[in-house]
């Protein structure tokens, strides 16, 4: 288990006009993603927030593909104490 801590984009807009000093203001939304990791390289990290018990089916459930880039940092979570 992780939770992969990262960036996302921030819809600005909401369908109203805003001033340039509104987007100015603008950040990305930080998120925390809690999962089974699946896969980690160069490029990116894979997380299922569920799978099929004791991995009877190989079958995984509301995945994510993240990019590196966009990472702030991983926490390897011993699942004993969850």
């Amino acid at each position: 288990m992780v939770n992969v801590v990262w960036l996302d984009t921030n819809e600005c807009s909401l369908s109203v006009w805003q001033s340039k000093q509104d987007l100015l203001e603008a950040e990305p939304c930080t998120i925390d993603s809690l999962g089974y990791l699946i896969t980690e390289n160069d490029k990116f990290v894979t997380i299922s927030a569920d799978k099929d018990h004791e991995n009877e089916d190989d079958l995984f459930g509301r995945s994510q593909v993240i990019p590196k880039g966009v990472i702030l940092k991983i926490q390897y979570l011993d699942i004993k104490s969850l």
